[in-house]
């Protein structure tokens, strides 16, 4: 194989550095609109009067929209929630009410101020635990805001927390933090007879056109959506974005329409990662066995639903941690709020579950004076076991080898730590954090075409947001099939029209599940050529192999028919080009199509309801250690060395590999001590930009980050053995730190981020329980 598990060179990071790749706003349709929206100033209100009059006669103004001239139906990944322009009630601040398209950008921005939008306010709701209670402002009208609710259960609870020796009970918040990709949303629809094209910011673009063409009442194949190079992700892009309002426009002009979303808009109205409160109680034995574990969640969906049904299933299914437990009752709960509607972000609910769970055996361990590691060995989930809904484990479970690994480079860490200086009086802690994950198995598909030159073109649904797994790591699996270079290979991927049927990029996904079908399909066109080749060499076709663009006979195969180096080589050996334009002669197109899904295993022993995520797939487990250097008087903590064990399978492209780890630890890091989108008492965000919004900078970063893969147990199913690695490096971080942070004070804060106001009071606090014994 050629660049499998070895040093692969992104094949679009020449163009990418030096801007040649094309981003959706770099497109420039001619005769294109510029849009705008006009957003709510107000959380809550009804919608008395939208006056467009000066709108529409201000120069440049082609068209002025609001809720009354489009379709009433409303869109939404689970629920069907939210109108494209609010025609009756806005439920959060930047709401779109209304929209211009102009021939200029600044023409559409300059009729926007002349819309007048008169509301009258409505009670609002922002905080979670009031928005969840029966007697709170309703905000879509419903009895109450809980919008989802889902319950996992087995075994029995009462009686084992009835016999318990103790009952430990930890309750943790989370806070709101922004994706942050470098490209912002950006729409560009298009008229077309019949039916639409849509240029888009998207993770998936076949998602958005089954929505697309729903909402518009559009027959599926007449809408096209392409994804262009994207800058970046984080699950933000998975949802429609602005595709419904640009696509209303471009329907009601006859024009394309581009619409850019600004940096403070994206801040204010994309889907950040949603803030959360979760209490576990566990009852435990005198020898730190968990006897059965009760979970309450609460995830604030904001406004609208968007993909929260799934994330709340998602967080019920992390409530054990990679621990087995026999009895459990775990209840999660979506509610709505007037605020900015949240959805996915790299790991969904991950990093608020691992935070709660880990800091839960932590405390559990401080409960019965034990030592945590031992804690966690004792309760760690075991091949053979069933997870939290009855998926078996078939496998051994590594997450204690990879916590293991862990905690001997901890203790380096600790030996050769340089003493306290007189100049440096903060205190070093070391803290570690354990978690497993889930490999996506959602359908793909990809298609390979053999071409007379001996090239190929590889093309899948799938689209390049920023790791190199379709634009690298994908070729390479067929190139290395075909025995040809990496540069043989030619890429159609992210669009709809040209390229078969793909989930999106997503969920630790893209290279187990698109990677599946790119592998099939590439050995059935492999087949397709040993087909013709055993005709054309008169041999068998399990005799041939593919190998330096030529087709030919395995080294055993020549022995046999006594041919070797000497011989006439067409006897033996022919350019795989000659093979497939004789193939495509005799029996047509050498092509193939490859389809994906991960089976789907028996799931027993637990009590589901509502829960529409309940299957790791092939599971993936995970450790994080961390050096921490902490300012009792400032609060401020600087992460010094980082040290992270993976078990993901066989590593196929480790420079790749490597960087997912390290871009997901910065972004944990940040997480867990500086981002956090801050709401204020009229559901106004006020750091709506990157100097406010604390971002982690280079700067910022450890002094090392060390990664560790432990490849012993390659998938059964996944090609050549990987399994998905894009989430869990993030999830870990913030219950890595609050880890080192106990160590140093005793204890922790239980609510996110561990900014330094927060831990300068947590400290003082620490300090004086300390002093009253």
């Amino acid at each position: 194989m050629n660049g499998i598990g070895s040093k692969m060179i992104r094949r679009d990071a020449r163009v990418r550095a030096t801007g040649e790749v094309k981003y959706t706003e770099d497109f420039v349709i001619p005769g294109m609109l510029h849009a705008v929206l006009v957003r709510s100033p107000l959380a809550s209100a009804r919608i008395v009067k939208i006056d467009t009059t000066a709108a529409k006669e201000s120069d440049g103004v082609v068209c002025v929209l609001t809720g009354i001239d489009i379709t009433d139906r409303c869109y939404g990944s689970y629920l069907k929630d939210q109108q494209i322009l609010a025609s009756d009630v806005v439920r959060f601040v930047g709401d779109p009410v209304a929209m211009i398209a102009a021939t200029s950008l600044a023409a559409a921005k300059i009729a926007a101020a002349l819309v007048q939008v008169e509301l009258d306010p409505l009670p609002r709701v922002f905080d979670l635990v009031e928005a969840s209670s029966k007697d709170s402002p309703s905000v879509h009208g419903n009895k109450d805001n809980i919008i989802d609710t889902v319950e996992i259960s087995r075994g029995d609870v009462k009686t084992a927390f009835a016999g318990a020796h103790a009952v430990v009970t930890t309750a943790v918040e989370t806070h709101r933090v922004y994706q942050g990709y470098l490209e912002p949303r950006v729409a560009i629809a298009m008229p077309k007879t019949p039916g639409l094209s849509i240029i888009l910011t998207t993770q998936q673009p076949y998602g958005v056109r089954l929505e697309i063409a729903q909402l518009f009442d559009i027959p599926i194949g007449d809408v096209e959506v392409l994804a262009p190079a994207l800058g970046g992700g984080f699950g933000g892009k998975l949802h429609l974005g602005l595709a419904p309002q640009v696509a209303a426009m471009a329907l009601a002009t006859g024009s394309p329409v581009r619409i850019v979303c600004e940096r403070s808009e994206d801040f204010s109205t994309a889907n950040p990662r949603e803030n959360s409160i979760v209490e576990l109680s566990s009852a435990v034995d005198t020898g730190g066995n968990i006897l059965a574990r009760t979970c309450n969640i609460l995830l604030d969906a904001g406004a609208y639903a968007y993909d929260t049904p799934i994330l709340n299933s998602m967080a019920a299914f992390y409530g054990t941690g990679p621990y087995g437990i026999d009895s459990i009752n775990i209840k999660a709960h979506a509610v709505y709020s007037n605020t900015c509607p949240t959805g996915s972000f790299r790991g969904p609910t991950g990093p608020q579950m691992v935070f709660a769970v880990e800091t839960h055996i932590d405390e559990i361990a401080k409960k019965l004076n034990m030592d945590s590691t031992e804690v966690r060995r004792r309760n760690f989930i075991r091949k053979g076991e069933r997870g939290p809904t009855g998926d078996l484990m078939p496998n051994e479970t590594t997450v204690e080898k990879c916590m293991d690994a862990v905690l001997e480079r901890l203790d380096t860490f600790r030996a050769d730590a340089p003493a306290r200086s007189s100049s440096d009086k903060r205190l070093r802690g070391y803290g570690y954090a354990c978690a497993w994950w889930s490999t996506l198995g959602t359908p793909s598909s990809a298609s390979i075409e053999m071409h007379e030159d001996g090239s190929a073109t590889l093309s899948t649904g799938g689209t390049e947001i920023g790791t190199g797994t379709i634009s690298t790591t994908l070729p390479e699996i067929v190139a290395s099939e075909l025995g040809i270079s990496l540069d043989r290979i030619a890429l159609r991927s992210g669009s709809t029209r040209d390229a078969p049927f793909e989930s999106g990029s997503r969920g630790s996904r893209t290279l187990y599940a698109t990677g599946n079908a790119a592998l099939i399909a590439v050995r059935e066109v492999v087949a397709q050529i040993k087909a013709e080749a055993s005709l054309l060499l008169n041999a068998s076709p399990e005799d041939i192999v593919l190998r330096n663009a030529r087709v030919e006979l395995s080294g055993l195969a020549r022995q046999s028919t006594g041919a070797n180096e000497s011989a006439d080589r067409s006897t033996f050996s022919l350019p795989l080009a000659e093979v497939v334009v004789s193939a495509k002669m005799r029996s047509g197109p050498v092509v193939a199509t490859g389809r994906y899904r991960a089976p789907l295993t028996k799931l027993q022993g637990s009590t589901l309801d509502n829960a529409r995520f309940a299957r790791l797939g092939d599971a993936t487990f995970h450790c994080h250690g961390v050096e921490i250097a902490l300012d009792e008087q400032t609060g401020v903590v600087e992460v010094l060395r980082y040290i992270a064990v993976h078990e993901v399978g066989k590593i196929l492209n480790p420079v790749g590999a490597r960087s997912q780890v390290e871009g997901g630890i910065v972004q944990g890091i940040g997480y867990a001590l500086t981002e956090n989108l801050q709401i204020d008492e009229n559901g106004v965000v006020l750091n709506d930009n990157f100097h406010d919004y604390r971002m982690l900078t280079i700067a910022d970063t450890p002094q090392s980050i060390e990664t560790v893969f432990i490849e012993s147990h390659e998938s059964a199913t996944g090609p050549f053995g990987a399994k998905g690695l894009g989430e869990p490096p993030i999830i870990l971080p913030a219950a890595a730190i609050g880890s080192a942070i106990r160590e140093i004070l005793g204890s922790q804060p239980m609510k996110l981020p561990f900014d330094p106001a927060s831990i300068a009071d947590f400290a003082e606090a620490s300090r004086k329980r300390g002093l009253q014994g």
